[in-house]
């Protein structure tokens, strides 16, 4: 693989698990893999083996093609959510998150 493929999986990687608001150490723990392995995919200086490609792609919920290509993918439609969280008082807001991330970690 080229070292510009390398950079734009990592780029992705990054992407989400900022999106998803965790650091690199819960996201290899989630994903079950070194630390310093995922750091390494991330800034793209390490390949994956098929078995982590999966991991990765059940733990940040991404379909394998987006991980490898960037192609697109879509997105579920958070609005019912978003309605049942408007009423929510800050602290409600704070627990209903530390679920929904711990639903998501089970589910993998």
């Amino acid at each position: 693989m080229e070292k510009k493929q390398l950079l734009e999986i990592g780029h992705r990687l990054r992407t989400r698990r900022q999106e998803l608001g965790l650091t690199r150490e819960k996201m290899s723990e989630l994903a079950d893999i070194g630390s310093g392995y995922y750091g390494q995919l991330e800034v793209g200086t390490s390949q994956m083996s098929v078995d982590t490609l999966i991991k990765l792609s059940r733990s940040m919920h991404l379909p394998i093609e987006y991980i490898l290509f960037g192609d697109d993918y879509e997105k579920g439609d958070p609005s019912a959510l978003i309605d049942l969280l408007k009423n929510c008082t800050p602290r409600e807001l704070s627990l209903a998150e530390e679920v929904l991330k711990l639903f998501l970690m089970k589910n993998n």
